[in-house]
């Protein structure tokens, strides 16, 4: 049995390596996919009107083209991958909101992009305790937002601190790479 123990312990570390390379290749991913998208879609983001949970308009130019980058998260509540990245989109809102970036969702219901039902939205929000804004729309609000056709959900647009849409990212973000991206658009 013991001499079964190093080729065990060689292919555990082999197998260790491996994931920590996998992983480090997704995260690279994230980020190569932000940068490559990094093209402007409009030269000024359109002020599209949306109503939030209480009913109240509100014009994207309240929160786009103030001087911060603005991470416009399209998400449904009973989205698995929407779900997933919600902390880190509020941890990140948090620490960002008075600096360089703030994220604001938009919400809609998962899986027909249909009009989000606002109860279900209220008590995701009281539930994953969210203070970012959080407005109120459907699949086609993404294509008024120059983002085109909406592929799944959750899906991010990246407005510059201008208002011009920068990137567009569907699957779930995680904080490191929204920290990752803000630290390299800072020594810009």
């Amino acid at each position: 049995m013991k001499q079964h123990l190093p080729d065990l312990q060689s292919r555990l570390t082999v197998n260790k390596v491996f994931v920590i390379k996998v992983h480090r290749i997704a995260t690279l991913s994230l980020l190569l996919s932000l940068s490559i998208l990094a093209v402007p879609v409009h030269a000024e983001s359109p002020d599209v009107s949306l109503a939030d949970m209480d009913g109240k308009q509100h014009h994207l130019s309240e929160y786009i083209g103030k001087g911060k980058w603005v991470f416009f998260n399209i998400w449904g509540p009973r989205c698995p991958p929407c779900v997933e990245e919600m902390p880190d989109l509020q941890d990140f809102h948090d620490a960002h909101k008075d600096k360089d970036a703030i994220v604001v969702g938009m919400a809609l219901d998962y899986p027909s992009f249909g009009q989000a039902d606002v109860e279900e939205v209220r008590e995701f929000v009281d539930d994953y305790f969210i203070t970012f804004p959080i407005l109120l729309g459907n699949g086609r609000t993404i294509e008024s937002l120059g983002g085109g056709m909406l592929q799944g959900t959750p899906t991010t647009l990246v407005y510059d601190p201008s208002g011009k849409l920068f990137a567009q990212q569907l699957g779930a973000l995680n904080r490191k790479v929204l920290e990752t991206f803000m630290t390299e658009q800072n020594k810009k």
